[in-house]
């Protein structure tokens, strides 16, 4: 009895912990890749006003941080995917032990399939800002 309520917490705790990884993920990186197309809309709209930034270098600077942020997003991106990949494995484990029929009730298929668009979205992104360092 004590080992089957032990598995059902522990159940309860990856669900919980996994909708809410998954809702604070979903907003920052929604956020984080609409400030990085609004930026890119800016330095295109913007690049013949701003000749301070051209002369000073400053210019490289924020190419270069929006680089390494893109490639630490998508490293993000790729880790969280395994995240979500071994929390399923183990409710799945855990309802193989309790002896249910249930399936586990974290949306793989969809999860997989956001984390795939938003590393799309990440990609082109990227390649956005690298090709704006060099038209610039």
């Amino acid at each position: 009895m004590e080992r089957t309520e032990i598995l059902l917490r522990e159940y309860q705790e990856i669900n919980c912990h996994l909708r809410s990884n998954l809702r604070q993920f979903v907003n920052w990186f929604s956020f984080f890749l609409m400030f990085s197309l609004a930026a890119i809309g800016l330095i295109i709209a913007g690049s013949n006003q701003w000749p301070v930034l051209r002369t000073r270098g400053i210019s490289y600077a924020i190419f270069f941080v929006f680089l390494v942020m893109h490639i630490l997003a998508f490293v993000a991106i790729v880790t969280f995917r395994r995240y979500i990949s071994a929390a399923n494995r183990r409710v799945e484990l855990i309802i193989e032990r309790l002896g249910s029929d249930s399936c586990s009730p974290i949306p793989l298929r969809f999860c997989q399939w956001m984390t795939d668009l938003m590393a799309a979205g990440f990609v082109l992104s990227y390649f956005a800002w690298f090709t704006l360092l060099f038209i610039r």
